[in-house]
C-alpha cells in the first residue's frame, strides 16, 4: 500500500455498529497522506455500515445485524461521495 500512487476515496458513516468505520478511514487516509498519496475522506456521523452509491437500493433490514444510519444519512453521503469516486475512477488509468 505504500508504494501505491493512486488517488483514494475513503467513505465512512459514523453510526456504525459493527466497527469502527470513521477511525479505520482516519487511520488510512493518516497513512495514505504519510505516504504522499492523495486521499480523500468523506464521512457523516449519522450513516451507519451500509452506505450506498449511485444505481444501489438500500439492503433489507437484517433480522441478525444492527447496521445503524438512515436511508436519508446515506443518501446525503452518496451525494457528497459519489463525485469523488468517479473523478478516482476517471483519473486511475
Amino acid at each position: 500500500m505504500d508504494k501505491a500512487r493512486a488517488d483514494l476515496p475513503l467513505v465512512a458513516g459514523g453510526d456504525d455498529p459493527m466497527w469502527p468505520s470513521v477511525p479505520f478511514a482516519e487511520q488510512l487516509a493518516q497513512r495514505w497522506r504519510s505516504a504522499a498519496t492523495s486521499v480523500g475522506l468523506i464521512t457523516r456521523h449519522d450513516v451507519g455500515h451500509r452506505p450506498c452509491f449511485s444505481g444501489e437500493s438500500p439492503g433489507s433490514a437484517s433480522p441478525r445485524f444492527q447496521h445503524g444510519g438512515t436511508p436519508e444519512a446515506d443518501a446525503l453521503l452518496e451525494t457528497a461521495a459519489w463525485p469523488c469516486v468517479l473523478d478516482a475512477l476517471r483519473n486511475s488509468g
